[in-house]
């Protein structure tokens, strides 16, 4: 059987476990994260895309993992989930309400998978930024210097900087991050131009980078949290302390004829939004579709929500050191992947 990297050197007991809850739920051979990222490289970005999974089995290869083990919005991790046997049993409980089935009936492997169907249906999901999704935005925006990402996540946005040869400079705080990184580059672009900057954003200093684009989509306080965030007391203190500072510490050293584009609540928004220039677009990106569920009864209600976008704010530093107000359009918008 191929070697997966799940199945890598061990360090310990648990890790193993850790490990082993990974490649059970989501195997992936190395062949098949290749194939994955050869994908992403053929995609064409030159028009406008579908929402589509290309390049997303390749970093799952690498980084499943670490997601697995970041809170959702209920403050809980999966891996603290099936680590609690309260919870196991609820997430049981859970199968048999939302899938009409035993779970004693199943396999272990399969009683695993619906374990983490249902956890995050009822507890939230901790989603990746698709590549694709990113490939198609570098293709609108056309850096040629090198891309920004001050808060790197799991490697979607550099992923697909690999795949069109753009420089790329990620910084995050999770330091566990950086082997996933390092070897993710050297199995599918030995020779791309990654950077990886493991501490917090608001302690880099950015003159020292180059760039022309500035994307991320960063974390919005406490609705995800991630391994090694930084603990902020408040709303306003995750704003003042790190948001609003290194959104303008990064726009200003962009390199005037780029853009800074974020993917971030409204709220987050309006908090940058009288410091800067007027934005010049704003694009929808369509999230996966899924069905709202009614935690407190237990119910999946409704239909799918097929209208569910997160918003992509995008500012142009202009020449000249004075930036045109552009009218704002919200025009542009990925299409949805059909399932």
């Amino acid at each position: 059987m191929e070697k997966n990297v799940y199945t890598g050197a061990l360090q310990n007991s648990s890790h193993k476990v850790r490990m082993d809850i990974a490649k059970q739920i989501r195997h992936i051979t190395k062949t098949g994260a290749i194939a994955s990222y050869e994908t992403l490289k053929e995609a064409d970005c030159e028009q406008e895309l579908k929402l589509g999974r290309a390049g997303t089995d390749a970093l799952d290869y690498f980084f499943f993992k670490h997601r697995l083990k970041a809170k959702t919005k209920r403050h809980l991790s999966f891996m603290d989930a099936i680590r609690t046997p309260h919870l196991k049993d609820h997430l049981d409980e859970l199968i048999l309400r939302y899938k009409k089935r035993n779970p004693s009936e199943m396999s272990d492997q399969t009683r695993l998978r619906n374990q983490y169907q249902v956890f995050q249906l009822y507890y939230g999901t901790i989603n990746q930024f698709r590549p694709l999704a990113a490939k198609w935005l570098y293709c609108q925006m056309k850096p040629t210097v090198g891309i920004l990402d001050f808060s790197a996540g799991w490697g979607g946005r550099c992923l697909a900087a690999m795949s069109l040869g753009i420089p790329y400079t990620g910084i995050d705080t999770n330091v566990h991050l950086r082997a996933g990184y390092e070897a993710m580059v050297k199995l599918y672009e030995p020779s791309a131009r990654v950077k990886m900057i493991f501490e917090p954003s608001e302690t880099v200093d950015f003159s020292k980078l180059k760039y022309d684009l500035v994307f991320t989509s960063p974390p919005y306080f406490k609705l995800e949290e991630y391994q090694k965030m930084p603990d902020y007391s408040s709303k306003q203190d995750f704003l003042q302390r790190f948001f609003i500072p290194v959104v303008l510490n990064a726009w200003k050293h962009l390199i005037p004829g780029g853009h800074l584009a974020l993917n971030m609540p409204e709220e987050m928004y309006e908090a940058v939004e009288s410091l800067l220039p007027r934005i010049q677009t704003v694009l929808h990106l369509p999230l996966a579709n899924r069905h709202p569920v009614d935690a407190a009864r237990h119910l999946v209600i409704g239909k799918k929500d097929e209208k569910r976008t997160e918003n992509i704010y995008v500012w142009h530093k202009r020449r000249g050191g004075k930036t045109r107000k552009h009218k704002t359009r919200r025009n542009k918008t990925l299409k949805k992947h059909s399932k």
